[in-house]
């Protein structure tokens, strides 16, 4: 009898630590809005500007979504979903400028190890330069920067001041779909 109330008291101890620890797991690990890996991503742009020939980043009539689709061969599966792409970039233009967007904030910093739910949530950016310039760098991403709402809007809009200002192909409409992007944001800045 003692030996069944040791085993019954085990097992009830192993259930509630077990349970302790999913619930650590689960509510403590914030899983939600994990970015891609951005060296493949990178790589993946790389590619089609040189299967293309071009000396310009990809650019599908000013579509962010037409534009990933041209990178799908290359980035296999690398999830873009949360992914926004401002076409009309070169790499020589200024680093800051922004290329990539993950289109939520987010805890993580890159798609290595879950962050805690209680770190404060910030917007990934993909620079034209990819990060690689001599500029400083905020938020330490791979090949990103996380950065504050204010800078995020900030740099948004200097990057399609930057595309219409020089005319790149398909500015309009480049333009015209970053900026209902960014109105439609909560206390959207007017």
């Amino acid at each position: 009898m003692k030996r069944r109330r040791l085993l019954f008291r085990a097992a009830v101890i192993g259930v509630i630590t077990l349970a302790a620890l999913l619930a650590y797991w689960r509510f403590y690990f914030d899983w939600e809005g994990r970015p891609s890996c951005h060296k493949q991503i990178e790589a993946a742009v790389r590619i089609q500007m040189s299967d293309q020939k071009s000396d310009s980043y990809p650019n599908a009539n000013g579509s962010s979504l037409g534009s990933i689709d041209l990178l799908k061969e290359s980035l296999g599966n690398v999830p873009m979903d949360h992914y926004r792409y401002v076409p009309g970039l070169r790499p020589d233009d200024p680093g800051e400028l922004v290329l990539f967007y993950f289109d939520q904030p987010t805890r993580w910093i890159w798609h290595g190890p879950a962050p805690s739910t209680f770190s404060e949530k910030a917007w990934i950016v993909v620079p034209a330069d990819f990060a690689i310039g001599s500029r400083p760098l905020r938020g330490g991403g791979e090949l990103s920067e996380r950065i504050p709402e204010d800078e995020f809007r900030r740099r948004l809009r200097a990057t399609l001041d930057f595309v219409k200002t020089n005319a790149r192909p398909n500015w309009e409409a480049v333009v015209a779909e970053h900026t209902r992007f960014l109105e439609a944001l909560p206390h959207a800045q007017k």
